[in-house]
């Protein structure tokens, strides 16, 4: 008996040495080859992670760090940039130095923050080490209550050649990729502003099949809790879709086309009414708005359109009840014919 528990003590004892080893291993091949972490200053909200999130004033300078730890052996260079802070079109931020895109839009210059951040251009890190980067910002002067910008680090990723056939033989190409990571700067003004939050038109956009909605945050403050539900019918009042969205965060002065995917079986073209029903911080935001889906904009659906996707209805410019009548009219001959033949 005494042996027993001996031999189970043992075994035990390995299991626990074994998993610890395992763990171990786990741990070190899942560990990072780049880690870019901010030092935070005394102005830090204790509360934030992972960003700057400082309580500053209108014309104040600002002295940063940010680590970069190299846990690859080889040194690894990084290239760095401001950003300004933009809405992702399905809500949250984004981080670029400008964005030329109808899905979102910054509003005032005076939040373009990127101007006000200065940071070194490149830097090298050395195989299995860390390096501090300074960084620079200078609070401009503001009536809002939040200014949000970011700064970029991009690595460059290992060259593969690639091979792609064409008609004359193969090609040769050289892919090179990139890591880019990004470190938001929130500053927190003094100011407090209200919410100036409202919905604008409706439309669609053919590439994807979906329909969208102008959001608008028009305050020089991070607008949070936006949240709702949205319904689609067509020209007779019938819903042919519905779902919810959020709760997401817009970027300070920004402006979205916040999508929404088609729902229905088929696509056609049409004059369709989009119902949003919603909350912003806890007031309400509705609207009924109408868009119109052309047959170009169907046509051109259909072109890029997958399996198990909503079915374009293509008029080709012919209305649909001719397409009905001919169908009829050609059916009455065939039988005609058959008849006259027996």
């Amino acid at each position: 008996m005494k042996i027993l528990r001996i031999v189970i003590l043992i075994t035990v004892i390995y299991g626990i040495f074994f998993s610890l080893v395992k763990s171990y291993a786990v741990a070190e091949d899942t560990k990072q080859p780049l880690i870019i972490e901010p030092i935070y200053p005394e102005n830090q909200n204790p509360e934030t992670k992972g960003y700057f999130d400082l309580t500053v004033s209108p014309g104040e300078k600002q002295s940063l760090s940010v680590r970069i730890t190299n846990n690859e052996d080889k040194e690894v260079m990084i290239t760095m940039k401001s950003a300004n802070a933009y809405t992702y079109p399905t809500g949250g931020m984004m981080y670029e130095y400008e964005i030329n895109s109808p899905d979102t839009v910054l509003l005032d210059d005076a939040v373009r923050m990127a101007e006000y951040i200065k940071i070194e251009e490149t830097v090298t890190v050395p195989p299995l080490s860390s390096v501090d980067v300074p960084v620079e910002i200078s609070v401009p002067e503001s009536n809002g209550q939040t200014l949000l910008g970011g700064i970029l680090f991009t690595t460059q990723g290992d060259e593969t050649e690639q091979q792609q056939q064409v008609e004359e033989g193969k090609a040769n190409f050289v892919l090179k990729t990139e890591t880019v990571y990004a470190i938001a700067a929130q500053l927190n003004l003094p100011t407090t502003v209200t919410s100036n939050f409202f919905l604008g038109e409706a439309g669609f956009i053919p590439e994807n099949a979906q329909v969208f909605i102008v959001m608008t945050n028009d305050a020089k403050k991070i607008q949070e809790e936006i949240t709702g539900t949205y319904s689609v019918s067509d020209q007779e009042g019938n819903e042919l879709f519905n779902g919810e969205f959020g709760p997401f965060k817009m970027a300070p002065k920004s402006k979205i086309r916040f999508p929404f995917q088609w729902g229905h079986d088929t696509l056609e073209d049409g004059t369709y009414t989009l119902t949003i029903q919603g909350k912003v911080e806890g007031k309400s935001i509705n609207a009924s708005e109408t868009f119109t889906i052309n047959n170009n904009d169907v046509e051109e659906y259909a072109e890029k359109a997958q399996p198990n996707k909503p079915q374009a209805v293509v008029n080709n410019g012919i209305p649909t009840w001719v397409w009905i009548v001919g169908a009829i009219l050609f059916g009455i001959v065939m039988f005609l014919i058959g008849k006259r033949k027996k």
